[in-house]
């Protein structure tokens, strides 16, 4: 600021200057934050109005079709519009910070989506072919984290279709092996034959 910079204005200009960037960034702070707010309640309305009981507990086990739920399509299709979006209308770490956000977001949703439901084999199957395609959708994210969240519920998600006597063994593996034994519990507890499996006895 060559006209001032030998005022005392100076330093007071710079101030102002400095306030005026911070109630910038405070405010689109704000604004990304609703956004992606926006987002997860379409994601969670997809997924309400999309996913059935009877896509994880099929009444003709034999009979499944399906690569994966219209649930799954739909909420998959939306994320890649809006990570589309993102890159398109940022920049620079901009772009990983939201990504990260919006990943981490995403990968709670699901997580919680899941634990609504119980699952018989071939429905456990299907569970697994959801998440298979959640966890493609997130490596458009490009971030490391949000890859590694998803494949954390992939792996726990096999939990829904192991043999009873390959529990222990499968809730030891490497991508299970750190994760706190009610989580595994809360994923087994999910299974159909749960009680008549007496599953329990594993982690008691």
């Amino acid at each position: 600021v060559p006209l001032i910079s030998s005022s005392p204005k100076l330093s007071e200009c710079l101030q102002k200057k400095k306030e005026i960037i911070e109630q910038m960034e405070m405010k689109l702070d704000t604004g990304i934050d609703r956004t992606l707010n926006c987002m997860m309640g379409q994601m969670k309305h997809i997924l309400a109005a999309e996913q059935k009981k009877t896509d994880f507990k099929p009444e003709d086990e034999n009979n499944v079709l399906i690569q994966y739920t219209n649930a799954c399509v739909k909420v998959c299709a939306y994320v890649r519009k809006q990570v589309e979006k993102i890159k398109n209308s940022m920049d620079g770490k901009n772009v990983d910070t939201v990504l990260m956000e919006l990943g981490v977001r995403f990968h709670r949703l699901i997580y919680e989506h899941l634990q609504q439901y119980s699952y018989s084999c071939m429905g456990g199957m299907l569970a697994i072919c959801d998440v298979a395609e959640y966890r493609k959708c997130a490596k458009d994210f490009k971030i490391p984290l949000v890859l590694q969240l998803f494949d954390t519920l992939h792996a726990l998600c096999n939990l829904l279709v192991v043999a009873p006597d390959n529990l222990k063994q499968v809730c030891s593996g490497e991508q299970l092996a750190n994760l706190d034994k009610n989580i595994l519990h809360s994923f087994v507890q999910l299974r159909a034959d749960y009680r008549s499996a007496r599953l329990a006895r594993h982690f008691s």
